[in-house]
C-alpha cells in the first residue's frame, strides 16, 4: 500500500523519498534525501539569497575614484569630484563637516544609506553645507559633465545658520563696473560669501584677520593690491582653489576679460 503511494524515484530526479518503517519509534513517516549534488546547490541557492540581502558597507570618502584632492593643510582637505554622464559614485560614508561648491550646477541622484533615492538640482556656483554623519552615492543625470569642490573641514563646524546679507557697489562713474557680495551662512567657526566681479570693477580696501579661502566658480584673474607686498595676480581656472594666511590687507581689480566669481570661505 505504501510503495503504491510513493513516486518512483526516477520521477523525482535526485531526490529521494525513504519510507521509515520501524515500528519501534511510532507511526510509519516519509523522509525526503537529497542527493550530496542537490545538497550543495541548496547550501549555495541560501548563500546567494543571504548575499543578496545584505548592502555592501561605504567606502570612505577619500577613496571616492572619481574624486581628486587639490589642497590639504591644517584646516581644510579640499578635492574636486567629477563625474560624466551617466557616471555614479560607490556608496561612500562622510565623517567630517563639509562643504560643497557645485561649479557647473547640475542634477544628479542622490542616494541616502538605508534610504530611496531623490533627484536633486544644484545651480552653477551653489554652495551647500553639510555636518558629518551619514553615507550616500551620487549619479550626474545630467548631459554634461558634474564638477563639484568638496571641502572637509579638519574640526567639527557646529550648526548653520543663515545670513542673506548683500552688498553691491561699482566704480565711480560707472554702472558696470560693479562688484556684488552675498554672505549665504555662517557655522560656529567659518562664514561663506560669494563674490562677483565685473570686469575692470575694484573691491573696496579691506583686512583679514584670519584666514580665508577662494574656491574659483568661473575663470578669473584678479591684480591684487596688497599692503606691504605690493601686486600680486591671482589667476585661478573654474574649480581651483587658493588659500590665504590672515593679515593681508588688499584691494582686488578684476583685470579678466570676463566676470569672475568665487566662493569664499571666512575662518572666524
Amino acid at each position: 500500500m505504501l510503495r503504491q503511494l510513493l513516486p518512483d524515484s526516477a520521477a523525482c530526479g535526485s531526490l529521494l523519498l525513504v519510507p521509515n518503517l520501524d515500528s519501534r519509534i511510532g507511526p510509519p513517516t516519509i523522509r525526503l534525501e537529497l542527493s550530496p549534488m542537490r545538497q550543495a546547490a541548496a547550501t549555495l541557492l541560501l548563500l546567494c539569497a543571504a548575499c543578496a540581502g545584505q548592502v555592501p558597507a561605504p567606502i570612505p570618502d577619500s577613496e571616492v575614484p572619481q574624486r581628486k584632492e587639490i589642497l590639504r593643510n591644517r584646516r581644510v582637505t579640499v578635492s574636486l569630484l567629477e563625474l560624466a554622464p551617466g557616471e555614479a559614485t560607490p556608496m561612500h560614508q562622510h565623517d567630517r563637516d563639509m562643504l560643497a561648491v557645485f561649479v557647473t550646477g547640475g542634477r544628479t541622484r542622490d542616494t541616502m544609506l538605508g534610504h530611496k533615492s531623490a533627484e536633486d538640482k544644484m545651480a552653477v556656483g551653489e554652495a551647500r553645507f553639510r555636518n558629518a554623519g551619514y553615507a550616500h552615492a551620487i549619479k550626474n543625470e545630467g548631459a554634461g559633465p558634474f564638477r563639484v569642490v568638496i571641502v572637509e573641514f579638519a574640526d567639527p563646524q557646529g550648526e548653520m545658520e543663515q545670513v542673506g546679507t548683500a552688498s553691491h557697489y561699482c566704480n565711480p562713474g560707472s554702472a558696470a563696473a560693479c562688484v556684488d557680495e552675498k554672505s549665504l551662512f555662517c557655522t560656529a567657526r567659518v562664514c561663506v560669501v560669494d563674490v562677483r566681479i565685473a570686469p575692470g570693477a575694484v573691491t573696496t580696501k579691506h583686512s583679514h584677520a584670519t584666514d580665508h579661502m577662494l574656491v574659483a566658480v568661473s575663470d578669473y584673474e584678479l591684480t591684487d593690491q596688497v599692503e606691504g607686498k605690493g601686486t600680486v595676480v591671482r589667476s585661478r581656472k573654474s574649480g581651483e582653489v587658493e588659500y590665504i594666511p590672515a593679515g593681508i590687507t588688499h584691494r582686488q581689480t578684476n583685470t579678466g576679460q570676463a566676470p569672475a566669481r568665487f566662493i569664499v570661505i571666512l575662518w572666524r
